[in-house]
């Protein structure tokens, strides 16, 4: 059984998605119906063959460290090619139930699994109106959020953004459909799969998810994993550790809508080497880190920000104040006593408790856009917020010390690399800004 035991240790095997033409393809420029995906809130200013070549770097550096890769898309197409006639129906009931639209078993395709079906839109004369597909299955190329190895086995995550709530089926569809990952892959838990019935649903998503070592999990509740989900999803892997083997899962504290909808764990702190952490500054508290830039210069920008909006008379319903900030960082951890999981203590920030357990060293802190002049330096505040929003802290260790980083973070580069960083630039300007490298790998075998 494959297992992943670190961030930072040489990687092994790595799941990821060829799905970048949402990037470009089939939208309409307007809000519609998420579920569909037939629309864009945004300007795309990017091209597609450029863009496309630059997306097939990420597989180049990965193939070039002898990683082994698996691509969702691809182990679709080839399993449809190979299943029978039966093994095609027990395809579509896994996939679409009791769905009336359903392809037949003898025109199933991988556009149907990827777009849904039909797998294009198209104008049906006979009833004089547009048909959609039902939904589309592989909405995005973040093969990190649907799934997540751990050091005891695979947790299928269950997706809080509607757009992407039947994506883990394609996966573990996929999962199965290929003979090595059906033979190294072993699910501990499928989140979707729970059977209550709960006032609030249960959401876990593998952004949120960072495999400190092989004792400790932090997992980011905010914006798309919650209590709920987190709560049900340690219980089974507490259950599922035989041997013991895990001592801390924390629930790291994110900040809530209205900051921007694709804010996981990984957009604010990441791992180049063993005790060495990448992090967003200016969101973390502390009490045990010299010389960390302090979160007040970022809460008390919000508050200007506000106050100078409301003095010129403009909504506040869309502001991120200082209040989504304000608990950022502050974490609970959990342990296995006695039978029963407890919360064993709460710390004031992920980053203490990490140098507190001797996991991360407190001088061995690089942040995003570099260091700041002195703790009130603004123009270094809005470096790392610009940079931040452009995947700076999203990057993936390949192993320790050598990690791959968008190049237009130019300085973060230079950060990473003063700090002896080996850095596989990835070329970007041609890419969405929505996910980085980290969130764009899904390791499946990983060592310690």
């Amino acid at each position: 059984m494959w297992k992943v035991k670190s961030e930072t240790g040489k990687m092994n095997a790595v799941l990821f998605q060829d799905s970048v033409e949402s990037f470009w393809n089939n939208r309409l420029p307007f809000d519609g119906i998420e579920s569909n995906l037939y629309y864009t809130p945004r300007c795309h200013h990017a091209d597609i063959n450029p863009g496309y070549k630059q997306w097939l770097e990420l597989k180049n550096f990965l193939g070039n460290e002898n990683i082994q890769l698996f691509e969702v898309v691809d182990i679709l197409k080839k399993g449809i090619e190979k299943a029978t006639s039966k093994e095609r129906q027990e395809i579509i009931k896994e996939v679409w139930g009791k769905d009336s639209t359903s392809p037949k078993p003898e025109e199933l395709n991988v556009e149907h699994l990827i777009y849904g079906f039909p797998s294009k839109p198209y104008y049906n004369t006979d009833d004089n109106k547009v048909v959609l597909p039902d939904f589309r299955r592989v909405s995005w190329p973040y093969s990190r959020d649907t799934s997540f190895t751990t050091p005891i086995g695979t947790v299928l995550c269950k997706m809080r953004r509607y757009s992407r709530q039947y994506e883990p089926r394609i996966v573990k569809l996929a999962y199965n459909l290929d003979p090595i990952l059906k033979e190294k892959i072993e699910f501990i838990y499928d989140a979707n799969e729970t059977g209550d019935v709960l006032t609030e649903q249960g959401y876990l998503e593998g952004g949120d998810t960072h495999i400190i070592d092989e004792e400790t999990i932090a997992i980011g509740i905010g914006q798309r994993s919650n209590l709920i989900g987190f709560k049900k999803c340690i219980k089974e892997i507490f259950d599922k550790d035989i041997d013991g083997t895990l001592k801390y899962i924390c629930a790291v504290q994110l900040p809530d809508f209205p900051a921007v909808d694709y804010m996981h764990l990984d957009v604010i702190i990441n791992y180049p080497n063993k005790k060495q952490a990448l992090i967003m500054p200016y969101i973390w508290d502390t009490n045990v880190i010299p010389n960390l830039p302090p979160k007040k210069l970022l809460l008390k920008t919000l508050d200007s920000l506000a106050a100078h909006s409301q003095y010129h008379n403009r909504p506040l319903e869309k502001i991120v104040t200082s209040e989504t900030f304000k608990d950022c960082g502050r974490t609970h951890v959990y342990i296995k006593k006695q039978g029963n999981i407890i919360e064993n203590s709460t710390e004031i920030s992920l980053l203490d408790f990490l140098v507190k357990q001797d996991k991360l060293d407190k001088d061995n802190l690089l942040f995003v856009a570099g260091k700041p002049i002195n703790e009130y330096d603004l123009d270094h505040l809005y470096s790392a917020l610009f940079e931040q929003a452009r995947g700076s802290c999203n990057i993936i260790t390949l192993r320790p010390g050598k990690v791959i980083a968008f190049k237009r973070n130019t300085k973060t580069l230079a950060e990473l690399k003063e700090n002896g960083v080996n850095v596989l630039e990835w070329n970007d300007s041609h890419l969405d800004m929505l996910g980085g490298p980290h969130c764009s790998t899904c390791p499946l075998s990983r060592e310690s």
